[in-house]
């Protein structure tokens, strides 16, 4: 018999539970001798589910995660044998480390802070330490992990409320250990890059993540430049490199293909490493059509393999912090998001700015503002209407200028409005809730500096590389409106390619699925169809 991780909970805990990503892979058990599922992971929080049954269960093959709430920590420990407790602590903030040497906690952060309360204890001389608090110079126990029989025992000695608060580290630790299966995989995939580039590239960018991320290795790479290739392997010593594609396909190291190539290559070349057997990473957009999309879906469930796009600004820390501000409810219920990007100048002249390449004006960075949007409603929008401009710059295909308009269900909205000809850059985000208003305006990306003989000086980045500082209108009553600023959540630079590497060495479920950026490419489609004929068009599910 194989049992997953089980949960038994307090007669309140229901509540808390329901918000967790981890809920509906749980059992909760409440009471002796109640039936076990064979499918999903069992807590105990009550010290009367610690049953000699449900320890058998684990000596069986399931796992168990005892959670310490704070009036039953030391009745639940005392039910476990082997294991003592050692002082309850108050609610408060907490600097927690983690144990990166487990593998399933292999990219977890060194440190974090959470505020929980927390219970401390001595596990038996058998069980891991999976994270750990310093109190007046000295660490103590808050979780391990003990291999009973067949199965695992993992005490955590935080409270049920700090392990269920959406996108915190407490949360995904819990993901991680529930979707953990005995002898954790300590195995490293190679990653190959398909299109590396010029330097400074995306080449260098997902070789440099894979090489920061425990669990990947970039060992492959093609480009049809030579020196490209030679750049690269100075880059990354040991990288195997390669002229086409189907060489890398074909080859026995590599177990991720990231396709970095223009949009209207990925279709073909994402087909061809899915057919290989390969897990495919593609840089956004997936594609340009839903058929194409669609066919890709189709192949990787077919072959077993992982598709997924790159829409690493879902880690942006200005998109993080206006997520936590929505989901905490702050603004209200929401009905309206605008998003928008581009200013007054000539577009660049590469592939980015050509139609048959890129696809069209939104495709680039109309990928990610429309997938925000998407994740910030919680599902795609039922119509679509745009209007475009060509006016000025007749050097390039693409649209000077694009506004989309999407209608959601319950009467929601939402606009993403890309131009080259917009002198005043409008606000990056602007989101209505039935209780306020948040505005994230851009601002100048500058760096000045002095040089010794030509003097002053000023290094100019792109501006949609920084993130936006958020301001938030609430609604205080007639004639008063409360102002407020949030701090930017931390950097996650790395965060998609760590969600990628748990998913594949783990089992946790992807961040990024195929499967919801086949609706951006549909509004993509729809968009500029709807911009060419002037007409409403409907987004069809999949």
């Amino acid at each position: 018999m194989t049992l997953p991780s089980a949960v038994s909970v307090q007669p309140t805990t229901s509540n808390v539970l329901r918000r967790a990503r981890w809920a509906d892979k749980v059992q909760v058990v409440e009471t002796p001798g109640a039936p076990l599922s064979s499918d999903r992971t069992i807590i105990a929080v009550t010290s009367d589910a610690v049953t000699p049954g449900l320890l058998s269960a684990v000596h069986d093959g399931a796992k168990v995660i005892v959670i310490l709430a704070a009036e039953s920590g030391s009745e639940l420990l005392n039910a476990l044998p082997g294991y003592s407790a050692i002082d309850r602590s108050p609610t408060g903030e907490w600097m927690l480390a983690t144990n990166r040497e487990i593998p399933v906690l292999a990219r977890t952060p060194g440190e974090f802070a959470t505020r929980t309360s927390l219970t401390t204890f001595t596990p038996p001389e058998d069980a891991a330490t999976l994270m750990t608090v310093n109190i007046a110079l000295k660490n103590y126990v808050v979780a391990s992990q003990q291999p009973l029989g067949h199965g695992l025992l993992t005490v955590i000695g935080l409270d049920l409320v700090t392990l269920t608060t959406p996108r915190s580290w407490p949360e995904r630790i819990m993901e991680l250990l529930i979707a953990q299966t005995r002898g954790e995989s300590t195995e490293t995939l190679g990653v190959g890059i398909v299109g590396y580039g010029p330097y400074g590239g995306m080449g260098l960018y997902h070789g440099t993540a894979a090489e920061q991320t425990p669990g990947l290795r970039l060992v492959s790479a093609v480009d049809a430049n030579p020196a490209r290739i030679s750049q690269a392997q100075q880059d990354f010593p040991g990288l195997v490199g390669y002229r086409t594609a189907d060489e890398l396909f074909g080859d026995s190291v590599t177990d991720i293909a990231i396709i970095a190539t223009p949009p209207n290559t990925h279709f073909q070349l994402a087909l061809a490493a899915l057919e290989a057997g390969k897990h495919v990473v593609v840089e956004k957009p997936l594609c340009l059509t839903v058929d194409e999309a669609d066919k890709l879906i189709d192949v990787a469930e077919s072959n077993q393999r992982v598709l997924t796009v790159h829409h690493n600004r879902r880690w942006d820390q200005d998109y993080r912090t206006l997520v936590s501000l929505v989901e905490a409810g702050m603004i209200g219920e929401v009905f309206n998001i605008e998003t928008s990007v581009g200013g007054f100048d000539h577009p660049c002249r590469a592939w980015h700015s050509d139609t048959d390449v890129s696809g069209g004006l939104a495709y680039d960075w109309g990928a990610h503002h429309i997938d925000w949007i998407h994740q910030l409603y919680g599902t795609a929008p039922e119509r679509v209407f745009a209007f475009g401009h060509k006016r000025r710059w007749h050097e390039m295909t693409n649209l000077d200028q694009l506004r989309i308009h999407l209608q959601f269900s319950g009467g929601r909205e939402a606009t993403f409005f890309q131009s080259e000809l917009d002198g005043f850059r409008r606000p990056k985000f602007y989101v209505q809730g039935t209780e306020g208003t948040i505005v994230g305006n851009y601002a100048p990306f500058e760096q000045p500096r002095v040089e010794p003989v030509t003097g002053y000086r000023v290094d100019r980045y792109h501006y949609a590389e920084a993130p936006v500082n958020l301001q938030v209108a609430l609604y205080e009553g007639p004639g008063r409106l409360g102002l407020y600023q949030p701090e930017l959540v931390s950097p996650d630079t790395f965060g998609f390619h760590r969600d990628l590497a748990d998913n594949l060495l783990v089992g946790t479920p992807l961040a990024v699925q195929a499967t919801q950026i086949r609706e951006v490419v549909g509004v993509l489609e729809l968009a500029h169809r709807s911009s060419d004929l002037g007409t409403l068009q409907t987004l069809t599910p999949r």
